[in-house]
């Protein structure tokens, strides 16, 4: 019973802390459409723009968060792998979200969403697939990193 709580509670937690992250809206003050694919498949330069960084990392960790919508939290202690398969293609496409840019700034701000959804498909792992309900105890430092580094991707990108 203990594993079902907290599978529903970590699976809670990924849910709630993308809430204000649907893929950070940024403004182009030229006012210029960048969304053509050759922006797009432009080679990453180290002087690649905040604005630019984040509408092309935007457009990922909006598919990336699609992936949460395979979540069941009705099953997430029933069918872990299911849980733990969104929780990972999320990971993967946070991870292909920052290889994408090359701004300082922007990198390091996915980076640390991504570490942090990294960390919580792990734990979810050690409580629901191994058992270790001990692993559910780093759930409140977790998710008070994880709302930090998503208000940090998203306050970057909205400025």
């Amino acid at each position: 019973m203990n594993r079902r709580i907290a599978a529903i509670t970590i699976a809670a937690v990924a849910i709630l802390g993308l809430s204000a992250c649907s893929g950070p809206a940024s403004s182009d003050s030229s006012g210029s459409d960048t969304s053509n694919s050759a922006s797009k498949d432009a080679p990453k330069t180290s002087e690649q723009s905040v604005a630019d960084a984040c509408k092309v990392a935007g457009e990922k960790v909006s598919a990336a968060t699609g992936e949460l919508q395979n979540i069941d939290m009705s099953k997430a202690a029933s069918d872990p792998q299911g849980t733990i398969d969104a929780l990972s293609a999320l990971v993967d496409g946070l991870g292909e979200a920052s290889d994408t840019v090359s701004n300082a700034d922007v990198k390091a701000a996915l980076t640390d969403f991504h570490d942090d959804y990294a960390k919580l498909r792990d734990v979810f792992k050690k409580v629901v697939v191994d058992g270790d309900t001990s692993a559910a105890s780093d759930i409140g430092t977790l998710t008070s990193d994880m709302n930090d580094s998503v208000k940090a991707f998203t306050k970057l990108c909205t400025a």
